[in-house]
């Protein structure tokens, strides 16, 4: 039987759907995310923005960038760069190719990318797997470093 060919999606499309495709995909507790759309990117929190998900479509390169991103204070972005370090034998028992780095403006982000040189309907559904995994794994460790950092 042949398989269907993946429906391309608008950037407006995809990031509308990508929330809905997620939110089912986790624990009940972390369906509550708040999230945004910039562009060809869209940002998830549980309510503080300067530490984010996102998902971010580099049209350039035809990636899709999934992470935790830390954009606020550069103290605490290196207190967030070192205190996931100190734990990413853990993360990567989950998230195999994450990695973490300091990144543009005093930042940092724990990330991976997959292959999207089109956004589509099974670009859309990897990367709901892949977003789902990074809030499960990682926002109960935002929670731990938030109590002992903020």
């Amino acid at each position: 039987m042949p398989v269907a060919a993946a429906q391309v999606l608008t950037p407006a499309e995809f990031f509308q759907a990508l929330p809905l495709k997620t939110a089912p995909r986790l624990p009940p507790v972390l369906r509550t995310f708040e999230y945004w759309r910039m562009g060809r990117l869209m940002k998830f929190h549980y309510g503080r923005t300067d530490i984010h998900f996102e998902a971010w479509h580099h049209l350039r390169s035809g990636r899709l960038e999934v992470g935790l991103h830390f954009e606020g204070r550069a103290d605490l972005n290196q207190t967030a760069f070192e205190f996931f370090r100190a734990r990413m034998v853990a993360v990567k028992a989950s998230l195999p190719k994450a990695e973490l780095e300091p990144w543009d403006r005093g930042w940092t982000r724990l990330y991976e990318t997959l292959p999207a040189p089109d956004l589509d309907s099974a670009v859309l559904d990897v990367a709901a797997d892949l977003l789902a995994a990074y809030l499960a794994t990682l926002q109960p460790l935002v929670e731990e470093f938030i109590e002992e950092a903020c």
